[in-house]
């Protein structure tokens, strides 16, 4: 009697473990998350090369890397991590991957995917840096 009695508990406090746990994901709300900038395919087909970095970064914006150990490179990265319609059981991401390589100070290979579309709401015309150079840099070359 003794026996049937603790294989019942266990089984009991097995079976209730295995609720709860089922239960786990349901009501947990995940927010949407947007990460880096956000590149169309628009915006990119501005860029060409031979174009400076100054005119670069009036097209496409502040680069979301630069590395110091590859000053040559410059990555727009955008991450949009989304719910879908269906709550916890499902999540909706999109990543776009934009490397512009400088060979000189000059654009030189890009590389990578932009975003076909704006999907960021809001917004409006892109600022635009003033003609100076940034800090630390050379004087464009007079030809």
């Amino acid at each position: 009697m003794r026996a049937v009695r603790h294989t019942l508990c266990v089984l009991s406090a097995v079976a209730a473990l295995a609720m709860l746990s089922a239960c786990a994901g349901f009501g947990v709300y995940k927010i949407d998350i947007q990460q880096g900038n956000l590149i169309t395919q628009e915006q990119l087909a501005k860029v060409k090369p031979g174009m400076n970095r100054l005119d670069v970064r009036n097209a496409l914006g502040t680069p979301l890397l630069q590395d110091a150990f590859h000053a040559n490179r410059w990555d727009y990265y955008f991450s949009d991590d989304r719910a879908t319609k269906y709550g916890p059981f499902g999540r909706e991401t999109q990543r776009f991957q934009v490397i512009i390589l400088f060979t000189d100070d000059k654009v030189s290979k890009i590389e990578g995917e932009a975003s076909p579309v704006e999907i960021l709401t809001g917004g409006g015309e892109r600022r635009f840096t003033p003609k100076a150079l940034p800090p630390g840099a050379a004087p464009p070359k007079k030809s």
